[in-house]
This record gives structure tokens, sequence and C-alpha cells, in this order.
């Protein structure tokens, strides 16, 4: 039986070393002039190494061990910007057990950035080259005794890259770009084992290996079934005869499907005792995977084991089948933008993906599972990795595979602002070339993953590239080709012709709106109406809009006495967000009329929420012409002031998540209006649209009303809709003229849309002004209701709002009241809408991972005071007596 020792967690020291002084510290005898040996022994004796956690990264050791003020603070990330010059030591004791005949002892990590040297006992082991590139080498027999041995990695300074705004023909490296300085997050560099590490001592180890699963035969009358394909290199010790077990386990851990596959003593290619692992395992007409909104997202586990012995590997595979397919209506000569899984088209909205964080190393696998669950709970279907960051982890794709979430996953590559086309010397396109080997075929198992895309924004003179014009893309395709057959590939995103979703571009040539990208900022309370609705795309990419922090954050990341003003004018506001901050245009929105932190708050994240969804909704009415819209961005990678994400940095919603969540829906009643502010017009208007993913019968019926905020109607229309509807369709226009509306006052749409037996499909209610702004929500009067909390089982609690007086309640939200850094997470529910008079509305606050004493929430509003709650903590059940 052979034993893994597993090297994760706390248990190592890291030190800083400049130049080659590294050697002084990694139990290596120095041979040099001068003193340096002296100096070198006198060194490693010396105070100066800090407690270090693998996976993790130097920055946040150093913080940790009080070295570096918080980088995730205030303008505190420019203390760490000297870190990326220095090389990083990480070296820990491994207490070596006594090997049985023909064990091997290797050394596996699984990730270190950027690059670095692995030593045994201060001999070198070997070096691994790139942060996507697994390292693995065998300790030699004489230095393999029982017992305590040192094992050192030296982690190499940062290499040259390129920042936001630069040129991307000068880069020679394949790592992210996004710590190097972005618009949502400074310079912070990067180093250290990011992922896991561990000491193999077995006869038997797995050097390398691909899983695929298929599907094969399969007509109407009988299922397919799938195909399970392993390929690899299995090394043997002192050169015996092996096997190799492949088996495939359903969710109730049943062996649905094994075969073995024995592996003679005959040397195979390579090194001696090195043998080629082949072996296909058919499974009996397996359930599919599916991805959110067609089914559910079935898993198996693939086991590759010793007989009786160790597990050498084990992942996650899914059958379905998936491909792009053209759009309708689309310009001749257009990609396939729709993807159609196992033959069934679905609608691919989702997000795109940023790091979860911008030190990697640090992200722990119920962090990414928080974040892919509320992409899930939006009503997503596809993430976009985008390729400013990483290409993601085992732990990621785990994820999207449990939660049915397809993944676009671009390589590490991205535009720079002033020159945005790879270089195309000879020497990097074999890099591109040898980090596609690197990655491809670890992912190649995982159902999640849809499609392969070389990069973000590449382009030549605002030109999407491709690979005709690109010998790094194209080298890239080949490669994934060859690597990954049959998987979808888009060379960069957007791939145009157009680049731009703007509105002089689309008048231009409208036929050119193929895959485009943004705008990323609001556009006025009317100019952001009218672009979403002059939007002619295949595929909307890329866009967003602006937003502030949640309170809970900011109180954490600016002092309270530096947060003030909350324009560019502030130092600590330009450090954390300053593409994002404005400030201007929200004061401007609000008649000039804000004037505390709460206010711009609430008003900037009113912006972006109605914007975003309203952006959203627009491509959506298009569809099936429009098939693929993904906003920037669900998460940030670090804390910002002001940011386009709709989940801040420490994981909490921001209001624009929910509204989008609503957007995403799959039944849908939906408005389309020239703007939210209605002053100096003759009559405000709004057509009122439907949609259903799965189809709604004949004879539904649609009710349109013009309200008051204290809810008189101001305004009704009312539609029977004889036909079945399916894809997006008009059913009709509610008008009210401007002498019907009460000056300067909150307007409230509403539109209620029921089946045929009267159930509701969707009520959606809208906020607009009868001002030229939208000041008179500042004026709102006070709302009165009434507040309750309850369990919900030991983890989780409902808040009922019950109105009981006053006009409605607009901004409604429940918060986490918790300080940043309260252990586990608040999961809160949220609804856009605005709570209508004698309506109620019940909220559900979920705690992860599980029950916590610490429950405050906070519920405010535009016209509430704001309220805190303990949730009360579920009496324990009382023991049952045992029966006789």
């Amino acid at each position: 039986m052979g034993r893994v020792l597993v090297l994760d967690g706390p248990g190592w020291l890291v030190r800083e070393a400049l130049g080659d002084t590294w050697q002084w510290y990694v139990d290596a005898p120095v041979v040099a002039r001068n003193n340096a040996a002296d100096a070198a022994r006198t060194a490693a004796a010396t105070p100066g190494w800090w407690p270090a956690t693998v996976p993790g990264s130097v920055v946040t050791d150093l913080a940790r061990a009080g070295e570096l003020p918080d980088p995730y603070r205030d303008r505190n990330s420019r203390a760490a910007e000297w870190t990326g010059a220095r090389h990083w030591v990480h070296r820990r004791t491994v207490d070596l057990p006594a090997r049985a005949p023909g064990d091997r002892v290797v050394v596996e990590l699984d990730g270190v950035d950027p690059s670095g040297t692995v030593l045994w006992d201060g001999a070198p082991l070997g070096r691994v080259e790139g942060l996507y590139h697994p390292f693995r080498a065998e300790v030699p027999a004489a230095a393999a005794a029982p017992g305590e041995h040192r094992l050192a990695v030296v982690v190499d300074p940062v290499p040259p890259n390129e920042p936001q705004v630069g040129r991307t023909e000068r880069v020679r490296v394949h790592r992210p770009r996004v710590t190097e300085g972005w618009d949502f997050c400074p310079r912070l560099p990067h180093q250290g084992l990011w992922r896991s590490a561990r000491v193999v001592v077995d006869r038997v180890q797995l050097a390398g290996v691909t899983v695929r699963a298929d599907l094969v035969g399969g007509r109407p009358d009988c299922p397919a079934d799938g195909v399970v394909r392993v390929r690899g290199t299995v090394e043997v010790g002192d050169g015996g005869d092996a096997a190799v077990d492949v088996e495939v386990v359903d969710a109730a851990r049943t062996v649905v499907a094994a075969g073995r596959v024995d592996l003679p003593g005959e040397a195979g290619p390579g090194a001696p005792g090195t043998r080629p692992l082949d072996a296909a395992v058919r499974v009996p007409a397996p359930d599919l995977w599916w991805p959110r909104r067609l089914g559910a997202p079935t898993t198996y586990a693939v086991r590759v084991r010793v007989p009786h012995g160790r597990t050498l590997w084990r992942g996650t595979v899914g059958f379905r089948t998936a491909r792009l397919v053209g759009n309708a209506g689309a310009p001749a000569g257009a990609r396939g933008y729709t993807a159609e899984v196992n033959g069934v088209r679905v609608p691919l909205v989702g997000w795109n993906w940023a790091p979860a964080d911008a030190q990697h190393g640090t992200v722990t696998r119920e962090r990414l599972e928080h974040l892919v669950g509320l992409a899930a709970a939006s009503g997503a279907v596809l993430l976009r990795v985008w390729g400013g960051g990483l290409v993601e982890t085992e732990d990621f794709y785990d994820a999207c595979d449990r939660a049915g979430l397809l993944v676009w996953q671009e390589l590490s590559q991205s535009s720079s602002g002033v020159q945005s086309a790879p270089s195309e010397d000879p020497a990097f396109v074999d890099l591109l070339r040898r980090e596609a080997a690197a990655v491809v075929p670890a992912r190649t198992h995982h159902p999640s993953l849809l499609l392969w895309g070389g990069g973000n924004e590449l382009d030549r003179d605002g030109v999407p590239l491709d690979e005709e014009r690109s010998p790094a893309l194209a080298a890239l395709r080949d490669e994934v080709a060859r690597l990954d057959p049959g998987r979808a590939w888009l060379p960069t995103s957007p791939t145009g012709p157009a680049f731009h979703h703007r509105a002089d571009v689309i008048a231009a040539a409208p036929d050119d709106q193929h895959d485009v990208h943004g705008p990323w900022e609001h556009q006025g309370l009317t100019g952001q109406h009218a672009l979403a609705d002059a939007g002619t795309c295949l595929a909307h990419s890329e866009f967003g809009v602006e937003g502030m922090a949640n309170r809970r954050l900011l109180d954490h990341l600016v002092p309270a006495d530096r947060v003030w003003p909350l324009d560019r004018s502030n130092p600590v506001h330009r450090h954390l967000g300053e593409w994002w901050d404005n400030a201007p245009l929200v004061q401007e929105c609000f008649g000039g009329r804000l004037t505390d932190v709460d206010g711009y708050r609430r008003a900037s994240q009113h912006l972006q929420a109605t914007g975003l969804a309203y952006a959203v909704e627009a491509d959506r009415r298009r569809w099936p012409r429009c098939s693929l819209v993904l906003p920037w961005q669900l998460a940030e990678s670090y804390p910002n002031t002001w940011c386009t994400a709709v989940v801040d940095h420490l994981g909490d919603a921001k209001p624009a998540f929910h509204a989008v969540t609503r957007a995403f829906a799959p039944d849908r009643a939906t408005l389309r209006t020239a703007t939210s502010a209605w002053g100096g017009r003759a009559h405000a208007a709004a057509e009122v649209w439907l949609w259903s993913d799965a189809g709604v019968a004949a004879g539904s019926e649609v009710v349109a009303r013009l309200r008051t905020a204290d809810g008189d109607v101001l305004a009704e229309q009312r539609w029977a809709v004889p036909d079945p509807v399916r894809g997006p369709r008009p059913v009709g226009e509610l008008r009210c003229p401007a002498s019907a509306l009460p000056r300067a006052s909150v307007l409230l749409w509403e539109v209620r849309w029921a089946a045929a037996g009267g159930a509701v499909l969707d009520h959606e209610v809208a906020v607009a002004t009868s001002a030229a702004d939208l000041a008179p929500l500042l004026d709102l009067a006070p709302a009165v209701v009434d507040v309750t909390a309850r369990p919900d089982g030991p983890d989780a609690a409902l808040v009922t709002v019950a109105h009981r007086g006053g006009p409605a309640v607009v901004g409604l939200a429940l918060l986490d009241a918790r300080p940043a850094g309260a252990p586990g997470r608040a999961v809160l529910d949220g609804d856009p809408r605005p709570l209508l008079p004698g309506g109620s509305r019940t909220l559900r606050a979920r705690w992860r991972p599980g029950p916590t004493p610490d429950r405050r929430l906070a519920l405010e509003a535009w016209n509430l005071p704001a309220v805190e709650l303990a949730p009360p903590v579920p009496a324990p059940r009382a023991p049952q007596e045992a029966r006789p």
C-alpha cells in the first residue's frame, strides 16, 4: 500500500532573497569567494522566516505575519508592490516513512507561480516553468532514507508583463495580467505555491492522465452508451508487472462500469519502468448531463486505482453532446454563438468571471462554491472565464459541473489598450503551444467545459483578431483541436467584425454586430435605454454598469475620516476603482441633491441595478438572433469602492445581482421604455414584452398599469394572449399623457402576466419619475411596515415585510449587518421590485457553511428607517425516547 504525504496547510516557512542569496536558505553548501560561505551559515541560523500556508501567496503570508499592512484596505496594496522583485524561499520538513520494495519517492507540486527551483535536502530536483505546469520529480534512492528531510521551493521573481494599458506584443509569458494593474485591481504581484503539494511513496505512480467522456451510438428508440477513455503514463518501480482499474461510479456510489488494464513488465516508451495507459470503459445508457434550464447536471465519478490499493486519480465526468450552431437570422458568414446541448438549444445567459481573488493562491474551495452557487442562483447558464485572469482550477470546474453551468475558458491573454495583438515571435508562439499542452488535457473530462477561447479583446487596429491574422491564435486553435477534439473554439472575445456595442458603430453597420463588447458605463437616464434598444448583435459577451460598494465592505475598506468626498478627487477612491467612480453622473441623475455617503451608495446601486437589468432584457428581447448575453462582471478580484461587479469582494450580492436574476428568469413580462424619467415629454409610454423559455399555453392574460407611489392607477390596459408564448413578443403599449401625471413624483410601472388558469407567471414593478431626473425618490414619504423574522431550519431564517401604510417601499434590501471578517457567509434573497401598498414580501437568509450564533441582519430602503434584525436561532430538538 502506497502513501501520500499531503503537504497542504501550515507547516511551511518563507523568507525573501535578493539575487542568489536564496542558496543560503535551502540547506545547500555554498562555494563562493570572499566571505559568502560564512555569511550563508550566519543567515541560515538567523531569524527572518515567517509562517506560510500552501496553497497560498507570498503577499498574504507576509500580511498575516505583520510584515505588510492589510493589502485589501485603503491604499495598502502599494506597500506590497516590491514583493514581486524578490525570490521567495519556501521550505518545510518532510518525514519519510520506510519504503517497501519497489517504492519510489516522488515530489508533486500542482502549481508554482510564476516558476521556481525545487530542492530536496539542498540538492536540486528540477525546475517548474509557468504557474499552469505541474511538477513531478523522483527523489534519488540515496536521498530517500526514512526520517526527516528538507523540501525547499525557490519561487522566482515575477517576470516582466504588461498592465491593462500597454502593449500586448511585449508579453512573453502566459499568466494572469490582472495583478499587473487593471481597472478593478491595483498592481498586486502574486507569487507562491498556489496549488497543492505532496510527496508520494509508492511502487505504482501516475505520471500524467487525460480523461474524456463521450456518447456513442444512440437512436430514437435506444439511448446512447457512454465511453470513458483514460490515457496516460504509469511508472512502475523495479520494472515489475502491475495493473490499473478504471471505475465509473454514480451518485449513489455504485460502480456502474469498470475495466482493468494490465501493465506488463516490458518498459514502454520513455524511461525504464514507464508504461502507457490506454483504457476505454463503456457505460450502458448513462443519464445525461444537462445545463441549467434544461435538466439535471448528472455527473459520474471516475477512479483510476491500483487493484486493492491506492487511488491514483479521481475526477468528475458527465455525458452530453455540445456544440455552437449558427444564430437564427444571422448575417451570412457569421460564426455560431448558439449553444446546442444534447440536441436542445439554450439561451446562453450568464456572467463574465474574473479570478475570485487577485491573490489566487488563497482562494478556497468554499469561496469558489459560494460564488459559483450565486451564479447558479441568478439563473445563469454560462460563465466566461476572462482572459486577463486564470485558466481556472479543478475546484472551479467541479463546482460548475455540479451546478450545471457551462464554461467558456479563455487562455491567459488580453488586450492592452494601446496595442492588443499578441507577439508573432516564433519563440512566443511555441511557448503558447506548450502552455496549451499544460492546461487543456487536465480539463477535458469536465462536462461544464463548452468552449475554449484564445484570449480577451485581442485585436489589431480596433478589429478583432482571428487565426488568419495572428500566428499565436492559429497555434492555439490547432493545439486545442489536437488535445481536445470536438470542443468549440473562439479566437477571442469579441470576435467582431465590429468590436463595440456603441450607437455610432451600430448605425454605421448594424450587420457587423456579431459578437461585441461594451459599454461598461451607465449611459444616462435616456441613453442607457436608447443604446440597449438599438442593439443588433448576435452575442453580447461583455458589458456592464458601475456602482458603489455595499455598506459593509465600504466601512471596512476606507477609514471613516477619508471616505468623503466620493469622487475622483479623493486619492482613496482613485486607488479603489478610479475607472468606475461615476459620482458626477450619479449626482446629475438625482438632481444634484445627494449629500451623504449612504445617499450616494443607494443612488449609484439603483442606477447599476436598473441599468444593467434593462440592458440584459433588451438583448433577451432579440432571442434567438441574440443568443449570448454576459454582463461584466459577477464578482471582483479585489475590493473596490466603485466597481462593475454585482457581488462584492466579501461575497455579498449588490442590488444589481438581484435585478439581473429577474432579467434572467425563464418566464418574463418586461417593459421597453424610452427613459426612466419622463419630465418634459408629452406622455409616458411602456411597451410590454413577454417570453417563456419552456413555453406558455394559449389563453394567458396581461394587465399593465401605471401607478403613483401611493398605489393610485393613472393608466391601465389589458390584453388577452390567444396564442402560445415562447420566443419574445410585444403584446401592446400602455400610454399616459403628461397632463395626467402628478408633477415631480415617483411612478411605478406594473405588469402582471397570468396563465389561462390564473397562475401568475410574472409580476413586474419598475420605478420611474415624472420629473427630468430621479430626485423624487429622495422625497418619498416614509412607509409603514411590519417586520418579522422566524427560523427556517437550523441554518436559515425567513424575514417578512408587510406593508401597512404610506407609499410603496422602494429599494428594499436585506443586508448582512456583521462586520467584515465575521465567520461564514450570509446568503440573502433580494427582490429589486418596489413593495406595493398592502403587499408583503418574504426574504430568506441562509448562513453558510452552517449555523452561526451571530445572525445580525439589516433591512433598508429609500423610504424606511434602517432596521437591525437578529433572527432567532431555532431551539434544538428534544431527544426522542427509545421505544421498547
